[in-house]
């Protein structure tokens, strides 16, 4: 499986999914269809421009 990217259409809403990708929780956003991991090198923002609170759950982890 391989995370989907889609451009943001001011619609982002990131939350955690029951799916896993490599061992680690699937986040998605509900708004443009994009997924996220925590091992990714960039970070969701949701449409307001903020990091959505299941997010920074994830950075939080990061080791």
């Amino acid at each position: 499986m391989t995370l989907a990217v889609h451009a943001c259409r001011s619609l982002c809403s990131w939350h955690r999914t029951r799916k896993q990708l490599g061992g680690l929780p699937l986040l998605a956003c509900r708004g443009c269809g994009s997924q996220w991991v925590r091992s990714e090198q960039w970070t969701p923002i949701d449409h307001t421009g903020r990091i959505p609170d299941d997010v920074r759950a994830e950075l939080a982890e990061r080791p």
